[in-house]
């Protein structure tokens, strides 16, 4: 039997989203309960949220007496994980004043995210982020069904809080009959799910590489899209680093000197001399060069570094580092 893939379902539900967002525009624009209904509680369910389920979805959450929060979604112990606002199809989601009070209503619950939508558009905020600005936006018609379903998962995943890991003993084989190779493979299976919130993460912005501190070896890297990155070197940060400018940054000056801006070119169109190593990545369809021949606190720098060509829009969280 095939395994279905979830990035594969989502992008099939953003497809009906936006058909039913063109066929029924005159009943939606009108109507935020429709708009709730056809087009944002079919993304929250195959993002493996349960909105039947009102301890992991709670609807209408009054704070204070004053302001109601259409959606709060919720970890499998209780803990808030993001807050959704619902607005009517075609509404303004950045409208003067209005935002800033529900943020102000969102962030009491202490979420590590809040959304407003209505259903083709999602604004997400981050906690601390000042004027009001978007961290990340999600339009269906500028970004495309692939694009914007990857964003999704990669920002309101039910797995982030722990949904559908698996990882409890009671959901483990009989320990009898599993293998000592079997048992290891578990472990390393269930450490790689372990939800974000539980990682320590340190900011990539610190002196990470300094021997006093005995972090150890980098284990993960998350980037300001929020997508986690299992590491086995320095310069795999680096890499992933760079792999998500190329994606994301379609006016990227080539060549690109690196940090020190003197000598050595970071991104060429060209592999690096005999002295230096280079990987070979794909940007907009052309084949380019990242050098790679760094020290551990040089590819750190020069990741940041690439990190701040990204346009705003794609910094959903700050870029870090978790050791082991």
């Amino acid at each position: 039997m095939p395994i279905i893939s979830p990035l594969a379902t989502l992008v099939a539900t953003l497809s009906e989203v936006w058909r039913q967002a063109e066929q029924n525009y005159p009943l939606l624009s009108k109507n935020e309960a429709a708009t709730r209904a056809a087009l944002i509680d079919p993304v929250l369910r195959a993002l493996g949220w349960n909105t039947a389920d009102v301890r992991m979805v709670e609807p209408e959450r009054t704070i204070e007496n004053k302001q109601s929060l259409d959606y709060v979604l919720k970890g499998p112990a209780g803990t808030i994980q993001s807050v959704v606002e619902a607005k009517k199809l075609g509404e303004s989601l950045d409208k003067l004043g209005h935002v800033g009070a529900l943020i102000g209503y969102a962030f009491s619950l202490k979420p590590v995210s809040f959304f407003i939508t209505d259903g083709l558009n999602w604004h997400c905020y981050a906690p601390g982020h000042s004027h009001y600005e978007p961290t990340s936006t999600i339009e269906l018609r500028a970004d495309g069904l692939l694009p914007a379903a990857i964003q999704l998962l990669q920002l309101l995943d039910a797995a982030h809080s722990g949904h559908g890991l698996g990882t409890t003993p009671a959901a483990e084989p009989n320990a009898a009959v599993v293998s000592p190779v079997a048992k290891a493979r578990l472990r390393q299976a269930n450490s790689a799910s372990v939800p974000i919130a539980t990682k320590k993460y340190y900011p990539l912005s610190t002196d990470l590489t300094d021997p006093a501190k005995q972090l150890g070896k980098p284990l993960w890297l998350r980037l300001p899209d929020g997508q986690e990155h299992a590491l086995k070197t320095w310069k795999d940060i680096l890499l992933k680093a760079a792999e998500l400018v190329l994606h994301g940054q379609d006016k990227l000056p080539i060549p690109l000197p690196d940090k020190a801006g003197k000598k050595t070119v970071l991104l060429s169109w060209y592999p690096s001399g005999k002295e230096r190593s280079s990987q070979q990545l794909s940007y907009q369809g052309e084949t380019i060069f990242l050098d790679t021949h760094y020290s551990a606190r040089d590819c750190v720098a020069n990741a940041l570094h690439l990190l701040k060509l990204l346009p705003k829009s794609k910094h959903a969280v700050e870029p870090a580092l978790a050791f082991g």
